[in-house]
């Protein structure tokens, strides 16, 4: 059993690898382009080159698990939000139903079910992951799909919480550390949900062991 962790190279995604790595979960980096690999292949991870802008097909061979964490980045234009965070998750989403994908996790945002609520400035961010999560509830995949609060480079959180703050327009309080997140995917990859989950959580006070339960 392989998974792929699609953005491996981001700030979630290389968390997660070194995290999976410890677990002895078996996992495949799939990386941008070839000045990216050899950080992974210090690590002694099997690393591949796909573009969710073009051709993923050969990332996707031999795994039976995927973990989309790949992100335009906020820095970015609109224009790129739409063709990494909406074209590029569709694709990712339709590959892994061409190969039968066991279990699809979706890293997406706090909001992106209410895209027009959220902060402005993120706002056709926002427009973008709904419509790739649109896509994914509407797969055959057993999916998982995560919605964090917005990310914090910080020690992870003691605790979970999935009752937000809607009115947070800003998403002052309504906030989750990247490594809380990776802690989310780690467990969901020990421990399976039921297909078609949506979890929305930020910062709390719930230990994930029994924040997890809910969702079972």
């Amino acid at each position: 059993m392989k998974t792929l962790i699609i953005g491996a190279n981001g700030k979630i995604g290389r968390i997660l690898i070194e995290r999976c790595i410890k677990k002895n979960i078996n996992v495949r980096a799939m990386v941008r382009n070839s000045k990216q690999l050899s950080y992974f292949d210090d690590l002694g991870v099997d690393a591949v080159i796909g573009d969710l802008e073009g051709d993923l097909s050969a990332a996707f061979e031999g795994c039976d698990k995927v973990v989309f964490c790949a992100g335009s980045g906020s820095a970015s234009s609109p224009h790129k939000t739409l063709l990494v965070d909406l074209w590029g998750s569709i694709c990712a989403i339709e590959m892994a139903e061409k190969n039968n994908i066991k279990q699809f996790i979706m890293l997406s945002s706090l909001k992106s079910d209410i895209p027009l609520q959220g902060p402005e400035k993120i706002r056709h961010y926002l427009v973008a992951r709904h419509c790739a999560d649109d896509r994914l509830m509407r797969s055959d995949l057993n999916y998982t799909l995560l919605r964090p609060g917005r990310l914090l480079d910080e020690p992870e959180s003691d605790g979970y919480s999935s009752e937000v703050k809607w009115d947070d327009t800003t998403n002052s309080v309504s906030v989750i550390s990247r490594e809380s997140v990776v802690s989310v995917i780690i467990s969901l990859l020990e421990s399976p949900l039921a297909s078609g989950k949506v979890i929305d959580f930020i910062k709390g006070d719930e230990l994930i062991s029994d924040f997890m339960k809910r969702y079972q």
